[in-house]
């Protein structure tokens, strides 16, 4: 596309790459395959696979409100983590005085 290459992970190293150029280019293809995924969530769970604002700059507020509804859930996983474990030490006295003891000791 014009003057932009396309990598594609199917590749065999080239005689010419250097160990560098082989492990950067391994590392770039772990990246991505790492995003795909949560691009594909965005899109199903998220309403970004289809853009319901009209407007020039109506992808880029889709974009950012599928992220920020992504980190809001994340954070919300995160605090009911944190609730949960706070919970068990406060109905759970045994195991807080032997938590106690420790931290104490």
């Amino acid at each position: 596309i014009g003057s932009t290459k396309i990598s594609t992970p199917d590749y065999k190293p080239l005689k010419r790459d250097t160990e560098y150029q082989k492990r950067s280019k391994r590392k770039k293809f772990r990246r991505r395959a790492a995003i795909e995924p949560v691009i594909g969530h965005l899109k199903t769970d998220f309403r970004m696979a289809q853009n319901y604002l009209s407007g020039a700059t109506s992808p880029q507020i889709n974009a950012f409100l599928a992220a920020t509804g992504w980190n809001l859930k994340k954070m919300m996983k995160q605090l009911k983590n944190e609730v949960e474990l706070l919970l068990f030490y406060i109905f759970n006295p045994v195991l807080t005085r032997f938590f106690l003891k420790k931290k104490l000791s």
